[in-house]
């Protein structure tokens, strides 16, 4: 991966960000990437849909991860999928204890992004573990994971919204032993670790709907 250098002024940003105290880690990690919304038309975002190939957003988040892995903290960064097909979300039960991220069993398909495409990153590991061609369609959450039980890795989610484009039946792969299409809020029934309030607000909101 490159680097690159950043401003002193945004350097400071970042610093403040990381030394302040939050009610949640979504929240932490929200304030990282309004650091550079807030020079953005905020008018003019809103009505846009979120182009997760966003070139600056890919940036900002590579300065946070150097700034944050220059004193020696590790920092994963892992895309997952919240594959949506009528009224149902997909989820996968691993096939083995995850390295990272203890009591990990039911997840959401995906794994770890090494390239700041992210739309390229996402669909390549969701169809490597579902066997599924998948268009995404927004960034819901980013967050610092807060069940990592390493204090010298930091694992960094990030959950895009995703549709099937095809009518090809999923097939486990990758790091998952089988697959399940639940109601949106079933997927609490599953899992075994935390989930982030976005995400937890995403799959309401989905269920209301469908």
């Amino acid at each position: 991966m490159i680097g690159f250098s950043i401003p002193p002024e945004l350097n400071k940003k970042f610093e403040s960000i990381t030394k302040k105290k939050h009610k949640t880690k979504s929240e932490f990690f929200r304030e990282v990437l309004d650091a550079y919304f807030k020079t953005v038309d905020s008018a003019v975002f809103r009505k846009e849909k979120f182009d997760p190939k966003e070139a600056d957003l890919a940036k900002i988040l590579k300065s946070y991860w150097n700034l944050r892995s220059s004193g020696g903290l590790k920092t994963i960064v892992i895309g997952l999928g919240v594959v949506v097909k009528n009224g149902r979300v997909l989820i996968g039960g691993r096939k083995e204890k995850d390295e990272w991220v203890e009591n990990l069993t039911w997840v959401f398909p995906g794994g770890k992004m090494d390239s700041l495409d992210f739309e390229e990153s996402i669909q390549s590991e969701v169809k490597k573990e579902t066997g599924l061609k998948v268009k995404v369609e927004n960034l819901v959450a980013a967050r610092i994971h807060p069940d990592s039980g390493f204090k010298s890795v930091q694992i960094v989610a990030l959950y895009f919204h995703c549709s099937p484009i095809s009518d090809r039946k999923e097939k486990p792969g990758g790091d998952l032993s089988q697959l399940k299409w639940v109601r949106p809020t079933d997927v609490f029934k599953y899992f075994t670790t935390s989930t982030c309030d976005e995400v937890t607000k995403f799959l309401v909101t989905l269920e209301k709907s469908s």
